[in-house]
């Protein structure tokens, strides 16, 4: 199986590279939009995208239909790979697609997209095939469970033309697991488009949302899951409401550990506080999320890059956050937020106090958001992993990678 290379036409000129990448699902969490962004953005003149999805998202009832459809809708053509529990059944569906589309630059995202769909392409060895893999969190958890995933994952970097990651946290977390060099690493931040978190009238966003339009309120977003630190936000608001009344704590995102949220029902209910802290579910319109939003918490665990704090300051917002993973290269503390240590919900509690109190302090970090936002840009990670894409085609072509010397 070789994918079929491109030729120049009659004039000399050389056609796109077709690009293949490879989602798990485009379900919930930031990776599926980090790659509609980049397909997006990725100059055209040279590269031809496409779309591999591991998974479908059918389970997954409060996915929308913008969600789903927007890469087609876009003109880039989708593919779902064969589902089996059978990895191997998906290796060959992904092998099928890569030869199929004609590919010519393999691309994956995350987790599993970085084992099975570069499994498929050592099917493709010495065709000239380029192989990037991106890397969008520390996946210590995944490879604790699994240890069989990391394994590949150091196999398979002899086989890599180039890696991608979201930070430098990200960037030292592989390079000191699957044991390459960090400089062969390339760091390539996530973008946000600021104008979508642009944030209008106060009252109208709080009424859009069902709150109440004079209560201070602080809210989480992001998935319900051990890592985005929910439970020690909820920590922290119990503290804060033995001795603040006023205050409403709001969570927004998709339920992706039910367990978990319902041992926190259960907690907040043991208080007597479910009218003031609560789970707003999944939401689209997060323009209305920030704007009815006085303070923006990241309790994290770990975080590989953190897109909400990007879009928190992009929407003017002030923010608390751990200094969990790649956060303190996103939020400076003391100027676009406050940080503590995670796992810490006294501290977390304390920071959310001190901003309160502190209407100055808390506006003029608000105003220093968009500002702060301007690092991140879609435009710019397009051009940065263009840049990359011209180095793997040229590893595959003379036939190194990312472990090679020199």
């Amino acid at each position: 199986m070789t994918p079929a290379p491109p030729s120049p036409d009659a004039f000399g000129v050389r056609a796109p590279v077709r690009v293949g990448m490879v989602l798990t699902t485009m379900g919930f969490g930031g990776v599926p939009e980090v790659v509609f962004q980049l397909m997006r953005r990725l100059p055209r003149e040279r590269f031809a995208a496409s779309l591999c999805v591991l998974k479908r998202e059918e389970d997954e009832a409060n996915v929308s239909r913008d969600r789903r459809d927007r890469f087609s809708e876009a003109g880039f053509d989708v593919c779902y790979a064969n589902e089996s529990s059978r990895k191997i059944d998906t290796v060959a569906s992904v092998a099928d697609w890569i030869e199929s589309a004609g590919i010519e630059l393999l691309h994956t995202h995350s987790n599993r997209p970085n084992v099975v769909a570069r499994m498929a392409a050592t099917l493709f060895h010495g065709s000239g095939l380029a192989v990037v893999s991106h890397y969008h969190n520390q996946y210590d958890d995944k490879w604790e469970r699994d240890p069989a995933m990391l394994s590949l994952e150091r196999r398979l970097a002899s086989s890599t033309h180039a890696m991608i990651a979201v930070s430098e946290s990200v960037r030292r977390h592989v390079a000191a697991n699957i044991g390459v060099v960090e400089d062969r690493i390339d760091v390539v931040q996530n973008g946000v488009d600021a104008t979508a978190f642009a944030c209008g009238d106060r009252a109208a966003a709080r009424r859009a949302l069902g709150l109440d339009e004079q209560r201070p309120i602080i809210g989480v977003v992001g998935r319900i899951t051990e890592q985005k630190g929910q439970e020690d936000f909820v920590e922290a608001a119990l503290l804060l409401a033995i001795e603040r009344p006023e205050p409403l704590f709001v969570m927004v995102g998709f339920v992706e550990d039910a367990a978990l949220q319902q041992r926190l029902r259960q907690r907040i209910a043991i208080f007597g506080l479910s009218d003031r802290i609560r789970f707003l579910g999944n939401r689209d319109d997060m323009a209305n999320v920030y704007g009815a939003l006085d303070l923006v918490v990241a309790p994290s665990r770990w975080e590989g890059f953190g897109m909400m704090l990007v879009e928190a300051m992009a929407a003017g917002r002030p923010i608390v956050a751990t200094r969990a993973g790649a956060i303190p290269e996103i939020v400076t503390d003391g100027v676009s937020g406050m940080l503590v240590e995670p796992r810490n919900p006294t501290a977390l509690g304390a920071a959310i106090a001190c901003l309160l109190d502190d209407p100055a302090r808390r506006e003029a970090i608000a105003a220093r958001g968009p500002g702060q936002a301007e690092r991140f840009g879609w435009s710019r990670c397009a051009e940065l992993v263009a840049d990359v894409y011209d180095r793997a085609l040229l590893r595959a072509a003379t036939g190194s990678c990312v472990t090679s010397t020199g």
